[in-house]
């Protein structure tokens, strides 16, 4: 594979992924573990003394141990060796040391993007299938040829490394096999549930310490790279075919019609087998089983038929052509009403092509035969699905390909796709296309291809099973038809999206990761250990890290969110303040501290240190069992939650596989004004927890509403309350005598005993229910500089939410220019909002406008008629201008206020 300047030039120059030190991923890992062990979610007991002073122990006694330092130490040198301490460890993001004994009872571990539809709408599957893969190798020979544009962070102008690509295309999950081990297999002998658990004996495994490190078996699942791959491999009702793409050069074999061509013959050739009702060779089901039996299976299979599973295994990626399409239930009762604001929006419609797309269907027929579409998968390899309703997704293993380059790839293939619109009515002009440069060959001159009669150009992959591989390929499709009954996937909406999260102040993720654990905490009443994966493509040869989500400040949240103890202001105050805190723990991994890898490679370094020639004691080996083996510390690598944002206008869905048998996978797609969720579990309640979920946002918007305190003009045009008090205030300063005398006054520190601040206290007693502006100097925006605090008027409040009304109520960018009827209006003498000098504050009064919003339900002829009742009895000696009218209950004044009113006029502003 091509290294060019533009793909991989910048690799060299990113920086090393950061080691954290043994003090700071312990004390990481105690506190975000604490939540966990309250007594009792719904009150507020103190923490579980027992449990929390026993993990105080564990983590003490190997904080101050030899085996911590050793294992420390033996990282810092990895470190030095090699680009990441990781790279000697086979430790990717999911790929925990609990691998190998992973239950049988749980879905593979495959995330899914669902596409699109195409730009054509009643495109069929076989010409849909011929533009997506025609789209996915012009993606590959862009990348293998090195045109591909390098990955750049858009808000730090940093590239990212480009090396997870070669792990999407010619790669497989594969098992580590001992050295010998599958020669040394007897296909006769008859299987036993005890040849899952083949292990090597003491003096086999003896023999094998003395062999090089490179034979030495560091972790179960690897990698199997095939960088020269140029076919694909295609599945059709469990039928198994490979079509050469590539030329030597890596140029492009086949345009779309000579796809098509060649998959109408693979679709039809499966159909003809599939009626003769031949034994199964739906193997893909062995890649569903658990660690053991895929194992065995790829163990046997690799011995009786190697060049046949290594096509499979160096395929560039595998196109899955589905036979099931959409039927929705009759009579589904849809709990989930969307006139309900409290309802989100359940689409029973992708809630049932997740489970086709992801997993495929399982349909037994009237002898009991499995003939769904689940038999036709592979999940050890990146798989193009594609339905007989022409429904696309891609489906990917988490042990390989890193999300976040799965997302570029899908994206741009979807992409390529519709751009092939442009270049059929432009005479095919290259420029046309994500990737001018990538050529293509004709197929009559390549020399493989002399004949275009399908079969001599597609190949079918035969297999004659003994009956053990039989038994064992049947008993696999057995369990992964369970797998399906018992997993539940939803699909839903929820109204709220990237513009609310923005009007907040707040990262749209966070939003949504503090606004999950609130509600399972509601539907639950307990904490429980969730992990969010964030890229750290940013440092070399690096993919992703998982960053956990809970912590004390997330814990007081969810308990004052599900109780009365606090007002609703004050609520969306600990909203606001816990997602900048999840803000800033996705900002630190992004620099490098990973503390989940970095403790999962002390756990995964010390499984191994034999072979790693650690020396440890036995009381070395005492205490790290006593870390590694314990229950307290087992939520850190076995979360019940793992939750991720993932997807584009190119995908509709984004769905992940719990880790865990009872636990939950989440995947959603933040948009401007909705949130699509993908929520998979099992024999778990996926739609009350989408539910609570809706309830959660919908309450922080109802808070957000309520702490804006908007109010609605007769036209319907929402005004800002704190520009109309300023407006008073000016004018209440130096009232007119003959104006009632219920008009506040600023307070100042002469009167603030007087009764000007009696009546300035009346005023903010029922005004809003909060001070003058509500907020200290500690704005968070950085366009303004923070106002002044205003003697004792000025509630002295620090919370988060006010400080963000008050950034929303001053800042310029949100403040309309008022129309003056007053001739010109001296300026401040800063555009931004800030302290005035006296000389300014001597000549700040002028003439402007009061604002007074009416009421609600004070129609256009009364507002008319109170203002002509105020003109009639102003004492206000300027007269009117002829081509406007004025307001005369604008009074001359001069008062110390850090506003520059000449700036201000009427706030426009909208909540969703």
């Amino acid at each position: 594979m091509t290294e060019s300047n533009e793909t991989f030039a910048h690799e060299d120059f990113l920086p090393n992924l950061p080691l954290p030190t043994l003090d700071e991923t312990l004390v990481h890992l105690k506190k975000s573990l604490e939540p966990l062990y309250y007594a009792d979610g719904y009150y507020k007991h103190p923490l579980d003394p027992k449990q929390i002073s026993h993990l105080d122990e564990i983590l003490n006694n190997f904080k101050s141990s030899n085996v911590a330092t050793i294992l420390q130490s033996t990282l810092s040198k990895f470190q030095l060796e090699n680009d990441s301490y990781l790279d000697n460890l086979h430790l990717d993001v999911n790929n925990h040391i609990g691998t190998k004994t992973i239950q049988d009872d749980i879905l593979p571990r495959n995330p899914f993007l669902i596409l699109a539809d195409d730009a054509i709408p009643d495109i069929n599957q076989i010409d849909r299938s011929a533009v997506l893969v025609h789209s996915a190798l012009r993606f590959i020979s862009a990348l293998k040829k090195g045109f591909l544009p390098t990955d750049l962070n858009h808000s730090s102008k940093k590239y990212l490394s480009m090396y997870p690509y070669l792990n999407l295309f010619g790669t497989t999950r594969k098992p580590l096999f001992q050295n010998g081990e599958i020669e040394k297999f007897d296909l006769n002998k008859p299987f036993t549930i005890s040849d899952l658990d083949e292990f090597m004996s003491e003096e086999e495994f003896d023999e094998q310490e003395e062999q090089d490190e490179e034979d030495f078996i560091s972790h179960g699942i690897s990698i199997g790279r095939y960088p020269d791959s140029k076919h694909i491999l295609i599945i059709s009702r469990g039928q198994y075919y490979t079509l050469d793409v590539l030329d030597d050069e890596d140029d492009i074999i086949c345009n779309i019609s000579d796809l098509a061509k060649f998959l109408d013959h693979v679709l039809s050739d499966s159909e003809i087998n599939y009626n003769l009702q031949k034994e199964s060779t739906a193997l893909g089901s062995l890649t569903s089983h658990s660690y053991k039996n895929w194992k065995y299976a790829r163990k046997r299979l690799q011995k009786r038929y190697p060049q046949e599973l290594h096509l499979i295994d160096s395929a560039l990626f595998v196109l899955i052509l589905d036979e099931s399409q959409e039927q929705i239930e009759e009579g589904f009762n849809n709990i989930f009403t969307q006139n309900d604001n409290y309802f989100p929006e359940f689409d029973q419609e992708r809630s049932t092509n997740c489970k086709r797309l992801l997993y495929g269907t399982s349909i037994i027929d009237k002898r009991g035969y499995q003939i769904g579409s689940c038999v036709s998968r592979w999940f050890d390899k990146l798989q193009l699905v594609v339905t007989k309703d022409s429904k696309a997704a891609v489906i990917w293993d988490s042990f390989t390909c890193d999300g976040s380059v799965v997302l570029r790839f899908a994206s741009e293939m979807y992409t390529e796709s519709v751009l092939r619109l442009a270049r059929e009515v432009n005479a095919n002009d290259p420029q046309f296309s994500l990737w001018p440069q990538v050529s293509q060959t004709k197929l009559n001159n390549y020399k493989d291809y002399s004949k275009l009669n399908p079969v001599n150009v597609v190949s079918k992959i035969d297999w004659s099973f003994s009956n053990i591989l039989n038994t064992h390929v049947h008993l696999s499709e057995t369990k992964l038809a369970d797998l399906i009954s018992k997993y539940d996937i939803v699909r839903v909406s929820i109204p709220l999206g990237r513009k609310s999260a923005t009007r907040l102040g707040i990262k749209p993720d966070s939003m949504v990761q503090i606004a999950l654990q609130v509600a399972h905490y509601a539907l639950y009443g307990q904490m429980i250990f969730t992990l969010e994966p964030i890229s750290t493509r940013n440092f070399k040869n690096s993919r992703s890290s998982f960053i956990n989500i809970q912590n004390k400040d997330l814990l007081d949240l969810c308990q004052s969110f599900i109780s009365s103890s606090i007002d609703s202001e004050g609520k969306l105050d600990k909203f606001i303040q816990t997602c900048e805190r999840h803000m800033e723990s996705v900002k630190f991994a992004k620099e490098g501290h990973c503390y989940e890898k970095h403790f999962n490679a002390l756990k995964n370094l010390y499984k191994f240190n034999e072979h790693f020639k650690l020396n440890l004691n036995d009381e070395d080996k005492s205490i790290a069992d006593a870390l590694f083996d314990s229950n307290l510390i087992a939520p850190f690598s076995q979360p019940e939650l793992i939750a991720a944002n993932c997807g584009n206008s190119a995908t509709t869905t984004f769905g992940i596989t719990p880790a865990i048998p009872h636990g939950f996978g989440i995947g959603y797609i933040i948009k401007d004004d909705q949130i699509d969720l993908t929520v998979t579990s099992q024999f778990r309640q996926g739609k009350r927890l989408m539910f609570m979920l809706n309830w959660v946002l919908q309450e922080i918007k109802s808070f957000w509403r309520a702490a804006r305190h908007t109010t609605h003009n007769k036209t319907g045009v929402k005004i800002s309350p704190l520009v109309d008090k300023l407006y008073e205030l000016d004018n209440a300063l130096n009232k007119n005598p003959n104006e009632p005398k219920d008009v506040t006054v600023l307070s100042s520190p002469e009167s603030e005993k007087g009764p000007a601040a009696a009546a300035l206290k009346s005023h903010n007693s029922h005004l809003f229910n909060y001070g003058f502006f509500d907020m200290d100097g500690n704005s968070r925006s950085i366009s303004v500089t923070p106002p002044r605090r205003l003697q004792e008027t000025m509630d002295n409040s620090g919370s988060k939410l006010s400080s963000r009304l008050a950034e929303l109520a001053m800042s310029n960018s949100n403040l309309h220019i008022l129309n003056s009827t007053s001739g010109n209006i001296p300026h401040h003498s800063s555009s931004a909002i800030s302290v005035p000098t006296e000389n300014e504050k001597l000549h700040t009064g002028h003439e402007i406008m009061k604002v007074q919003p009416p009421s609600l339900t004070e129609t256009p002829a009364d507002s008319d008629s109170e203002d002509n009742n105020n003109n009639s009895s102003s004492s206000s000696s300027t007269k009117p201008d002829s081509r406007r009218r004025r307001n005369t209950n604008v009074i001359n004044s001069k008062f110390e206020i850090d506003f520059d009113r000449s700036n201000v006029g009427r706030k426009v502003f909208a909540f969703e």
